[in-house]
């Protein structure tokens, strides 16, 4: 009798764990499809298999408890879903400056009243769509050229999509793929002025500068500048427009789906995006900020990250410059 209730057991078991492998299999297959995988032989596919299921149990595990209310975001299998740690880490494309580099300057010398409680600048139509900076390590440019099109829009009014890909191949002070950080950018961009995106499109690997005085868009600015803390952000971000952020990511960051994010954070800042917004849910207060990872990362491109607890550096360091 005990044989037969362990056979019974046994098989049971047994048919949970064909149900799952056919599960996994299946959700491979439409991942793969959904992202457009190719590997080169059956033996690199085994290896992104089991990456990819690690990261499936990671996400699986993480999104449960969410769900029971312990985590205040979810994560979701996108296209980073089969690279490893290390892989992603890879992905950092900001170069730090020295301190000589770096002038701060207090926003205290700006007299603004406090902002509202809320600000969306997608509501006044002059933030562009999001954008994808694929392999190249290139999310300086992206944030900063983000800053100057949203306070062109809001300063001039048309919104204008401007070129990243002349600031990785001719803003020479910065490492284009390599990486590079915004106000040495922002600098490039008051000297020379931007192409529209569509006169200089984007490649996502470095080329041969392309740059034509004629067709730019010169920006005038009075001043560029960089600052610290979280409400001098705000208060900037809400009289005067977006601007770029740095962040420290870390691993969890990259499988973000929804929710204020409040996860881990690399011990360093590591990547750049544009703050376009602030606001609270259930007395949670978050920013709210542009990727250039994609529209199917996060929430369709967009995160929300914890606000006035510094997470993951986000005070540190922003940039900005004051268009006339």
């Amino acid at each position: 009798m005990h044989l037969e209730k362990f056979l019974l057991i046994l098989v049971s078991i047994l048919a949970c764990n064909t149900l799952t492998l056919k599960s996994l299999d299946d959700e491979w297959t439409l991942w793969k499809s959904d992202h457009e995988r190719r590997y080169s032989s059956p033996k690199e596919e085994d290896v992104r298999r089991k990456i990819w299921e690690a990261n499936w149990q990671k996400v699986t595990e993480h999104n449960k408890l969410a769900d029971q209310g312990k985590k205040s975001y979810w994560m979701k299998m996108n296209h980073f879903a089969d690279k490893t740690a290390n892989e992603l880490k890879l992905k950092s494309c900001l170069r730090n400056s020295t301190s000589q580099e770096r002038n701060f300057k207090s926003y205290q010398g700006k007299k603004y009243q406090t902002g509202p409680p809320n600000v969306d600048w997608r509501d006044e139509k002059c933030v562009t769509a999001v954008k994808d900076q694929g392999l190249c390590g290139s999310c300086w440019a992206f944030a900063t050229v983000g800053t100057i099109e949203s306070r062109f829009c809001i300063k001039y009014g048309p919104l204008v999509e401007l070129s990243e890909q002349q600031l990785v191949d001719c803003d020479y002070y910065n490492g284009g793929c390599c990486g590079g950080y915004p106000s040495s950018a922002l600098e490039y961009i008051i000297d020379h002025g931007l192409m529209k995106s569509s006169k200089y499109k984007y490649k996502g690997y470095n080329s041969e500068c392309r740059f034509k005085y004629r067709q730019a868009l010169q920006v005038n600015a009075s001043k560029f500048y960089d600052f610290r803390g979280e409400d001098n952000i705000a208060s900037a971000l809400a009289h005067d427009g977006p601007l770029s952020i740095t962040f420290a990511v870390d691993v969890d960051f990259f499988f973000y789906d929804k929710g204020i994010f409040d996860g881990d954070c690399a011990p360093y800042s590591n990547h750049a995006m544009l703050a376009v917004g602030y606001g609270a849910m259930d007395y949670e207060e978050y920013w709210i900020v542009k990727n250039s990872w994609g529209h199917y990362w996060g929430e369709n491109g967009y995160v929300k990250i914890k606000r006035n607890v510094n997470l993951c550096n986000i005070g540190d360091w922003a940039s900005a410059a004051d268009l006339v």
